[in-house]
């Protein structure tokens, strides 16, 4: 390890250490307190450990109640809650997906009860759904090699420049089919091929997929894990990538040679989701209004870089941290929300424009 990284580290463990102290200063009600197991499928990596760390470890310890982790595989846990089965209690969705999950009926309704007045007043409207409580605040990003582009001099800045093999040459790393929305792999193609930000919805989805199709010669990998992204700029599969802002700031925190700008990130966020027939559903909803109080998510902003979804916890966080968060007013001029509605709505022949975007990509690049 370089000073450099040695010194990161130490300052990160340094505000990781206040933060946990102020997690256990709080008093956990009771009503979260409990016994059993709660099991959770979520994707691995840098992702698991942050979770673990901020949300997973503190709540096992304040009440009692064990987590299991599986790993994320959302055809096959929808499947498993089909046949009245599920193979987890809870999960995380993108908010796109979100409105598909319910119409297959594979959610169950959140109770509030156990979260406290000031955790539900202090979260976005939007974030305290019926059907599921807002996970975190993301971005999907534009990151580089900074050995091939330096983050200080001429990089890739917008998605025209990510497209651009002329100018920027070298490969590059999209997300495959099931991260098409959570990904920006449609949003962005249009965007790299000119459609300004103002006038990116209703997506032209004719357009996006043709700019797809053209630039797959120069794609070094396909990606569904978020792991997979920043690892395929350090591996050298690709010199630059779509990636999740979180994967890449904690990557570059641990020295490797990457980084991501702002500018035009698209702007998304995730529900958790307790699914049909969980036989942990009490334990479940403990869980969801331990994590939603504003120190865990406090924690979980240290450890992955993500927005918190209470308000309350940027006022916990370093200034500098707090002002380089997915949500954060000083970069909100510089992103792009994601329009879910669209994403949601019902076509003619009876399917989302989820569901078809979807059913496109998978015969696009299958041939």
């Amino acid at each position: 390890m370089t000073t450099r990284t040695i010194s990161l580290a130490l300052s990160f463990a340094a505000m990781a250490v206040t933060q946990v102290s102020a997690v256990r200063a709080e008093n956990i009600p009771e009503n979260l307190k409990g016994s059993g197991e709660v099991v959770v499928a979520v994707d691995g990596g840098s992702y698991e450990a942050a979770l673990r760390k901020a949300f997973f470890d503190p709540f096992t310890k304040d009440t009692g109640i064990k987590i299991v982790v599986v790993p994320s595989n959302p055809g096959k846990l929808l499947a498993s809650v089909k046949v009245g089965q599920p193979d987890a209690d809870l999960t995380s969705v993108s908010g796109g997906e979100f409105p598909g999950w319910i119409s297959k009926d594979a959610v169950e309704p959140m109770d509030y009860s156990f979260f406290a007045k000031e955790t539900l007043s202090a979260m976005p409207e939007q974030l305290v759904d019926k059907n599921g409580v807002g996970a975190l605040l993301y971005s999907a990003v534009i990151a580089f090699n900074t050995n091939k582009f330096t983050a200080d001099g001429r990089h890739p800045d917008n998605w025209v420049d990510f497209y651009d093999v002329k100018d920027f040459p070298g490969k590059r790393a999209l997300p495959k089919c099931e991260r098409i929305l959570a990904g920006g792999l449609l949003a962005g193609a249009l965007l790299g091929d000119g459609v300004s930000p103002a006038n990116l919805y209703p997506l032209d989805v004719d357009r996006g997929f043709a700019k797809i199709k053209q630039f797959r010669p120069n794609v070094g990998r396909w990606w569904s894990g978020g792991a997979e992204a920043p690892q395929s700029l350090i591996s050298g599969d690709a010199d630059m990538a779509v990636s999740f802002n979180g994967r890449i700031a904690m990557a570059k925190q641990e020295g490797a040679p990457i980084a991501f700008t702002w500018n035009q990130s698209l702007l998304q966020y995730d529900y958790w989701v307790i699914m049909k027939g969980s036989p942990n559903k009490e334990n479940a909803s403990k869980f969801l209004a331990y994590i939603s109080r504003p120190v865990p998510q406090s924690q979980f902003a240290l450890a992955m870089r993500y927005g918190p979804v209470n308000k309350e916890a940027f006022g916990l966080l370093p200034k500098e941290i707090a002002a380089d968060l997915p949500g954060a007013p000083e970069i909100a001029d510089k992103q792009i929300f994601e329009n879910y509605k669209w994403w949601a709505e019902m076509r003619p022949d009876g399917r989302t424009n989820y569901d078809d975007a979807m059913s496109r990509c998978v015969e696009m690049l299958s041939q």
